[in-house]
């Protein structure tokens, strides 16, 4: 569309340095499935100091704990070439995410002083993920080099509040009316965030163990901003599969069946109008139904009616042409 903002993911290369690979594997997929156009990976830090200079990336995720050089002293050689030229490092200024299971204020001290851009805290979810690597693309503060001190201006873009995701309210708050505004927006968010797990699905071959955990996280995150905005209809379908999940005893014993039909309902009630009572009740009810068997039976093989769910995603299917 003409005058559309640039896509800040668009041409980029990001570099992902984990020891797992699984967890590499899955930020890898992530990114490719958000539209980031090249992705290369490395086992530890030192492996990624030796890969840069040709690979030339333009974000680097480093994930902190890693045998052989860990994040913190792989960001610390980066930032150091500032300082003392080194020919493996082409630009000791791009930005650096690092990825950890904990975010203590002590962390985040650390990690700042090491040089890094950012945090991404284990579990994420795939907008998670896009939301950082977009943030610390188009955002623009002043590189310091010191003595004491190389990297990002600290006093500039501080994100304490890593989780925070819009607006909040009290937790006693109950929403009155829906904002229409913010619930636009949210459906917007939505999908796009389900376009991009889709995407993600087909990439990795289907919704394996670790997606089913990941596809939880994204609708514990859907129904936390539905229920800022007021929407309870979308704030029940996403509480579905925390419901269902918790029924099978836990994400590794889910139907990936089950998991896409919520992803699929999520993706049709965004497709309405906030007028159309009658569908979103429609899809809900049928959602519920679906849902109660597949807890009531246990029968791996029971069919699932998609229904309204089916019809309601032939509009979506006519938005993404």
């Amino acid at each position: 569309m003409d005058g559309a903002l640039p896509d800040p993911l668009e041409g980029l290369c990001v570099m992902v340095v984990d020891d797992h690979h699984s967890t590499r594997r899955l930020v890898a997929d992530v990114l490719r499935a958000g539209g980031v156009d090249r992705v290369v990976t490395a086992e530890s830090g030192s492996e990624a100091l030796g890969m840069m200079a040709g690979t030339r990336p333009d974000v680097i995720i480093t994930d902190w704990l890693m045998p052989v050089m860990d994040g913190l002293a792989f960001t610390r050689a980066v930032r150091q070439a500032a300082i003392t030229e080194d020919p493996r490092i082409p630009d000791p200024r791009l930005p650096i995410i690092m990825l950890t299971t904990e975010r203590t204020r002590r962390d985040v001290e650390v990690a700042r002083a090491a040089g890094a851009d950012a945090f991404l805290v284990k579990p994420f979810t795939p907008a998670r993920v896009l939301e950082r690597v977009a943030t610390v693309r188009q955002r623009e503060i002043d590189f310091v080099i010191s003595t004491g001190y190389v990297g990002p201006d600290r006093r500039q873009g501080r994100e304490d509040n890593e989780d925070y995701t819009g607006p909040l309210r009290r937790r006693g708050d109950a929403a009155q009316s829906v904002d229409v505004a913010a619930r636009a927006a949210l459906c917007a968010q939505i999908l796009d965030e389900m376009a991009t797990f889709q995407r993600l699905i087909e990439g990795r071959g289907g919704l394996d163990h670790l997606l089913r955990q990941m596809a939880c996280r994204v609708m514990h995150a859907l129904r936390q901003r539905a229920s800022e905005v007021g929407d309870r209809v979308l704030t029940r379908a996403a509480a579905s599969l925390a419901r269902y999940v918790s029924a099978v005893g836990g994400a590794g014993k889910a139907d990936p069946e089950v998991v896409q039909i919520h992803l699929d309902t999520l993706r049709a009630l965004a497709c309405l109008p906030i007028s159309d009572v009658k569908g979103s009740s429609l899809i809900t009810r049928q959602l519920y139904r679906a849902v109660s068997l597949r807890i009531e039976s246990h029968l791996a093989g029971l069919t699932i009616d998609y229904g309204p769910v089916k019809a309601a995603g032939q509009r979506l299917a006519i938005l993404d042409v």
